[in-house]
């Protein structure tokens, strides 16, 4: 099992690294950095409303990719 969750993370790093730069930014700043919607917010110069809505579709994206 321990093996599995390694593969599993190699394809998503590999994935993650794959997105577009702006896509790829949000993810980092929010699950490698672990900061708020807010701060990545206001990083990125949008509003927390459109960085919750484009993470969730990236969300969905990587999963599809990913199972």
């Amino acid at each position: 099992e321990r093996e599995d969750d390694f593969i599993e993370k190699i394809m998503l790093n590999n994935l993650v690294a794959n997105l577009p730069d702006r896509e790829r930014q949000l993810i980092i700043l929010r699950y490698y950095k672990d900061k708020t919607q807010s701060e990545v917010a206001k990083e990125l110069g949008v509003s927390q409303v459109q960085i919750s809505r484009l993470e969730n579709k990236i969300i969905e994206k990587l999963k599809l990719k990913l199972y």
